[in-house]
């Protein structure tokens, strides 16, 4: 096999699976306030986009004091839980398209604005050792809660979207001319395929063997999926009180485990030695330093001289992807062609 292809949530995109952030928020806001007609009859991305901005401007609150955290996370109305883990969201999110603005987002747990009530002793002097105490407990409390229920929606939407997609596909017959179809990817099945997704577009759409394959972030049919914010280390702002320090370790949770995926999957990335042409489709090349620029780096580093092609809807950021592939150390970066994947 002498082909890879790097396939991102864009190819999703592109077989009509409605499977960005924005999708996931409205899929959040239902679980949380229920369903509502006018929403659920919105077909167009920019209607639904303002439906929710118009909601969020109506719930949103510009305080999350630590105290009704407390109350809401110790009680067992499984509603209000799921209304506080969507007011963290619009605390630490904007209405945003693409997947990598939202993970890379996950690490602004700490700078929410929530408050811890003071403690004083018998004299009447504050116990800060008390208020931080109750501020660990806290954010251990919201950490714990937050990071299971994030995954438990997430995953639950993901199987949702695509069993939706799938119906939708069943009474249609595939064939080699499919409008959805990439031609690129229906010639080269015997290729290798690192998979950002979380579906099973290529095994059951176009018939690629599970075995020439690798989900580096998991699949429908793991357990867990894995995304999440990609900073190593976080600077804790000056005057930070002491609930915002306590929350770091949400902000520790979320991160993404780029190095262990590596590790998981050692052989796949040391046999690529062999690869002559890399192929981008849906994947989008925005930042050097991004959360998953060290299995590009490890890409390049088994196999730095070969051929590359990045789909041409992405012909517009020519200048920053050259830039980038370079960085990783690409050494044909600045001789690559832009391809008509369809």
């Amino acid at each position: 096999m002498e082909k890879l292809f790097i396939i991102g949530n864009g190819f999703d995109i592109a077989h009509d699976l409605k499977t960005n952030y924005l999708y996931f928020k409205k899929f959040v806001y239902q679980q949380a306030y229920g369903k509502d007609d006018l929403l659920e009859s919105l077909q167009n991305f920019d209607s639904i986009k303002d439906f929710l901005k118009d909601s969020d401007n109506r719930i949103y609150k510009s305080e999350i004091y630590a105290e009704e955290v407390m109350e809401i996370l110790n009680g067992t109305d499984s509603q209000e839980k799921l209304k506080l883990l969507y007011q963290i969201l619009l605390h630490i999110t904007d209405i945003e398209r693409f997947w990598g603005d939202f993970e890379e987002k996950l690490v602004c747990f700490p700078f929410m604005n929530a408050s811890t009530p003071p403690h004083v002793t018998n004299d009447g002097k504050e116990d800060t050792e008390s208020r931080k105490e109750h501020a660990e407990k806290v954010a251990d409390k919201l950490s714990q809660y937050v990071h299971h229920q994030l995954n438990k929606l997430f995953k639950q939407w993901i199987k949702e979207t695509y069993e939706q997609w799938e119906s939708q596909l069943s009474m249609r017959k595939f064939t080699s001319h499919f409008p959805i179809a990439k031609e690129t990817i229906l010639t080269n099945r015997d290729a290798r395929f690192l998979n950002f997704n979380y579906t099973c577009t290529l095994e059951d759409f176009y018939g690629i063997p599970s075995s020439n394959i690798i989900h580096i972030h998991g699949d429908l049919n793991d357990g867990v999926l894995i995304f999440g914010h990609g900073e190593d280390s976080i600077v804790i702002p000056e005057g930070a009180d002491v609930l915002s320090q306590a929350m770091y370790r949400l902000s520790a949770a979320n991160r993404k485990p780029v190095r262990q995926q590596l590790r998981k999957h050692e052989s796949f990335f040391k046999n690529l030695s062999s690869i002559k042409e890399i192929y981008f489709i849906g994947f989008g090349i925005r930042d050097e330093n991004g959360v998953d620029a060290p299995y590009f780096k490890e890409i390049f580093k088994q196999a730095p001289n070969v051929s590359i092609y990045v789909d041409r809807f992405d012909k517009k950021n020519e200048y920053a992807i050259k830039k980038i592939l370079k960085a990783w150390g690409a050494h044909k970066a600045y001789q690559l062609q832009f391809i008509d994947t369809n």
